[in-house]
């Protein structure tokens, strides 16, 4: 199965925790800067007030006494007649030559300058009035550079809670990804095997056990239905072996073609429910016990004839005449095996040709390859090409080479691979091919 990053619940722990942070973060973050920058604001304008209010004690009127501002300070020292009308006394060249006096004491924000408007009464009773200014360029410098400070810090907040969620979410899910694991591992051949249970009293410890008791209910019901496919193969053997010999016996005494095509069938059809009842006690013991083999000495060209001559009937029947060919170069035919489980891949190798080849001449060549003793099955199909990726597996359903339950080809590959040999199926040109390496013990 595909996996996407994206899509893994550690990515969506970080996603969502980098959410809520961020936007926890926003909302905290705002109240922040707002309090820092009224506290600068006001601060600044302390200081404003704190700076005209003493330029403004030192000076005077009548006579004139003006107490000149400092670097980048600007000022208008005027007061206003008994007409109302101001009088100017001392005004610095510049931007505040432009600004309008407010009515009352006041701070401000015009034109670049940022400032404030006092005044007092002089001792004849008219007011001494001041207007102070500065450029506003410091106040906003300040305030620009807090707020890309606040950004950054922002910024860097949420990619170290981002990058501390991932790591954290990793470390809550290792958990999870050990009993994935350890799940994973168990198939039908481990049912035996169980996961960790790690007493953590919550939900993983929950998980692994619900896990478990299902890996004991597969297990039990595995068991069941293996007891039972063994105890029903034990049962239909003698059976069978009974009508096979009975109908053996009867085609045997019988002259008139249809009393032989009626037998030979019924004889085919034994043939292949026996076949089909040694598969399934193979496949129980398979289950139980794996596959134990008893491995005496064997000769395979004498198996080979031997399954030739049990099979001849249905081959007359499908007109498909054998073509067996030894090479010359055999030094033995014997290796050691278990002999009935060999036998039966060659029975199933050639029950598999006879059922789905058209008819024609079945092919099998015995040939020695390096150590090893080859045996090749190769007959025509009816189809161009078969997908021999399909062919081994269980139960598989197909129309042609694939029909049926899939099981003969399945067991001649677990077979085959029991004895440390290979099983290799090929199909092309209308012809299927089925070859099986197996090594020769020439000591023997």
């Amino acid at each position: 199965m595909k996996r996407y990053f994206y899509r893994g619940l550690r990515f969506r722990m970080t996603l969502l925790f980098s959410i809520v942070f961020i936007v926890i973060n926003l909302v905290f973050s705002r109240f922040i800067f707002q309090y820092f920058k009224n506290g600068y604001v006001e601060n600044y304008n302390k200081y404003l007030y704190t700076r005209a209010q003493t330029i403004l004690d030192k000076t005077e009127i009548n006579p004139d006494v003006i107490a000149l501002p400092d670097s980048g300070e600007s000022i208008r020292v005027f007061y206003h007649n008994n007409a109302h009308q101001p009088v100017l006394v001392f005004q610095s060249p510049g931007i505040i030559s432009r600004l309008r006096v407010p009515g009352q004491a006041v701070l401000i924000d015009s034109l670049g300058q940022y400032g404030v408007y006092l005044k007092k009464e002089n001792y004849d009773g008219r007011p001494v009035e001041l207007l102070l200014t500065v450029s506003d360029y410091s106040l906003k410098h300040k305030i620009n550079q807090f707020t890309l400070l606040m950004i950054a810090l922002t910024g860097i907040s949420l990619l170290a809670s981002a990058v501390s969620a991932y790591f954290a979410s990793g470390w809550l899910i290792r958990p999870i990804r050990s009993i994935a694991m350890q799940a994973s591992e168990i198939n039908t051949e481990r049912l035996g095997q169980r996961i960790r249970i790690t007493e953590t009293h919550d939900e993983l410890e929950q998980l692994a056990k619900t896990i478990n008791e299902m890996i004991g209910r597969i297990e039990h019901e595995q068991q069941t239905r293996n007891n039972f496919f063994a105890a029903a193969s034990h049962e239909l053997r003698t059976p069978l072996a009974n009508l096979r010999a009975q109908t053996e016996l009867e085609l045997g005494n019988r002259k008139l073609k249809t009393d032989l095509d009626l037998l030979g069938s019924q004889l085919s059809e034994i043939s292949r429910l026996q076949s089909i009842v040694e598969q399934f006690l193979l496949i129980s013991e398979f289950s139980q016990n794996g596959l134990l083999l008893r491995k005496s000495k064997t000769d395979i060209s004498d198996q080979l004839f031997r399954v030739f001559a049990r099979n001849n009937h249905q081959a007359r029947m499908r007109n498909i005449q054998y073509d067996i060919r030894f090479s010359e170069d055999i030094k033995s035919f014997e290796i050691s095996a278990d002999a009935e489980k060999i036998e039966m891949v060659w029975q199933n190798l050639l029950q598999n040709a006879l059922k789905y080849m058209s008819p024609g001449a079945l092919l099998c060549s015995i040939a020695q390859d390096n150590q090893n003793l080859m045996v090749s099955f190769q007959n025509k199909t009816v189809q161009e090409k078969v997908n021999v990726s399909a062919l081994g597996t269980p139960f598989t359903k197909g129309r042609t080479i694939t029909s049926g339950s899939g099981l003969g080809l399945w067991l001649c590959k677990e077979i085959v691979e029991a004895h440390g040999g290979i099983l290799k199926l090929e199909s092309g040109d209308y012809i299927f091919k089925a070859t099986v390496w197996l090594k020769l013990d020439l000591e023997v």
